[in-house]
């Protein structure tokens, strides 16, 4: 009975070995709930982009945020998550209420949600290894400052259907180059 008991017991620790050992970023789930979010973005659309070629804004996406050869894994986790919890801020106001299908929204901010759950938990792995930086405050700081200009703009443009399609378009902009972000330093591990 003990031989048997060992070996179940040898077996889990294996498995369970191999399943940490992948790191939070490469769960097959984290890279589906990121396709979710950009899908669910996509169908958001209501008005034809072309009709709000007007409206468009430079609303300067802080790409050095994202892109620095210099930014740690963690940092750029923190990042991440940055990004996705002012990505559900957005669309969890009432003028976004207004402006889109509501079970679509309702869709987005649940895959949002489970996104900023994912990345809390790699958060976590990331700062218990030693040597983790903490977040970079720049880079926080100029990604709440995008998303604040995001929001001024609705306000200006009185939470227009133009508006709103601009902001939302520009957001898959944010949230697809944060993805990629997470996916160099995948590749790289």
């Amino acid at each position: 009975m003990a031989p048997a008991w060992s070996l179940l017991l040898a077996l889990l620790l294996l498995s369970c070995n191999a399943i940490c050992s992948l790191g939070c970023h490469q769960h097959h789930s984290h890279s589906l709930a990121k396709r979710r979010v950009l899908t669910l973005l996509r169908q958001l659309r209501r008005v034809s982009p072309s009709s709000c070629l007007q409206d468009r804004n430079d609303f300067a996406f802080p790409q050095e945020a994202l892109g620095g050869s210099q930014l740690q894994k963690a940092q750029a986790i923190s990042v991440l998550h940055e990004v996705t919890q002012h990505t559900f801020q957005l669309f969890s106001t009432e003028g976004s209420a207004a402006a889109w299908d509501e079970s679509l929204l309702d869709k987005l901010r649940t895959a949002l949600d489970q996104q900023l759950t994912d990345l809390q938990f790699c958060l976590r792995q990331e700062e218990g290894l030693p040597g983790a930086p903490l977040l970079n405050e720049d880079s926080s700081l100029a990604v709440r400052k995008y998303f604040h200009r995001l929001t001024l703009y609705l306000q200006e443009k009185r939470h227009s259907p133009c508006a709103w399609e601009v902001v939302r378009a520009e957001v898959m902009r944010a949230f697809s180059s944060s993805t990629n972000l997470q996916e160099r330093f995948r590749r790289k591990d």
